[in-house]
């Protein structure tokens, strides 16, 4: 059985408050919260869908729109696909012209709001800034490398990974004691990058996981209200980080990297194929640079993951 193809879109208001809309009580997954959208019609693209559900249900006019996510959920009565776009510009006023009430809600509490399960992969996204930075070098000089990360952080930085495989686990953690208060002081996010074995003793927001520590695992090893990403290089990785239930993901190498001369490039074209197929975020890695944002979001992706292009000079 094909799945129901479904056009959302995300609405933003000036203050980055997310549009919700409650489900009748007597639909499926009725007295929900949702963000607006419905059904692709037979003989209609998903831009024309959107912009005629959106039309309908608030009564405002879509004018431009890029791709946030693809999500595929079966429920056990039906599968949906939703084609998730963010609203960048509309006009007119938002209205539930069906009845329904509407909510304008900031993104950290959406949460709050009971949601269908294919939506809370929406939320992650919506959480989630559109640049993941994985630190550099090895900190040799560990008031250097703080330096640079606090310029990082200083320039809009709210997402990073610490990778310092040259440390011991010992010193690792040490160093992470000391990053993730910078972190938390500017509002950003840390992922810690360490064995599996050591996610209970590192404090942070997260964990990223290797390839190999994914490929090791059946379930997912930490709890529900940490973040959890991790490295993909193909559609069987991506695979088996959704069945651990990864939060969001990167994919690599997009480009022609430096670090990897070796790898041969996905390119745009198939890593927008890829994550078709991935119910969570995913950042494009390898060979970014930031004039590259909007590139990646126009293939589907949350944004890009980098060390060289995101790492600040002191």
């Amino acid at each position: 059985m094909l799945p129901i193809h479904v056009a959302v879109g995300v609405i933003q208001d000036s203050e980055g408050r997310i549009l919700l809309s409650r489900r009748p009580d007597h639909v499926h997954q009725g007295g929900l919260w949702e963000f607006p959208g419905g059904k692709v019609e037979r003989r209609e693209d998903l831009s024309q869908a959107l912009r005629r559900e959106i039309r309908e249900e608030l009564g405002i006019e879509v004018l431009t729109h890029q791709p946030l996510i693809t999500v595929t959920h079966n429920y056990p009565d039906k599968q949906v696909k939703l084609d998730v776009h963010r609203i960048v510009k509309y006009a007119g006023r938002p209205m539930g012209m069906e009845g329904q009430p509407l909510e304008w809600v900031a993104i950290e509490q959406l949460s709050d709001y009971p949601m269908p399960a294919a939506d809370q992969p929406i939320c992650n996204a919506l959480k989630l800034p559109d640049s993941y930075l994985i630190t550099g070098d090895d900190p040799a000089d560990e008031a250097a490398f703080l330096g640079r990360l606090e310029a990082s952080l200083n320039q809009g930085v709210r997402l990073v990974q610490l990778r310092a495989p040259g440390l011991t686990s010992e010193a690792y953690g040490r160093l992470a004691s000391v990053v993730y208060p910078l972190c938390q002081r500017y509002g950003a996010t840390l992922l810690a990058n360490v064995p599996v074995e050591q996610v209970e003793v590192v404090e942070a927001d997260g964990y990223h996981l290797s390839s190999q520590q994914l490929l090791s695992l059946s379930e997912r090893p930490i709890a529900e209200d940490k973040w959890l990403s991790a490295s993909c290089h193909n559609p069987q990785e991506l695979q088996h980080a959704g069945r651990v239930g990864a939060d969001f993901v990167v994919l690599s190498p997009v480009l022609t990297t430096t670090s990897h001369p070796g790898a041969e490039p996905i390119g745009w074209e198939r890593f927008s194929d890829l994550i078709q197929h991935a119910n969570f975020p995913v950042y494009a890695l390898g060979g970014m640079e930031t004039s590259m944002i909007q590139q990646a979001q126009a293939s589907g992706a949350q944004g890009i993951a980098a060390i060289r292009a995101l790492w600040c000079e002191r």
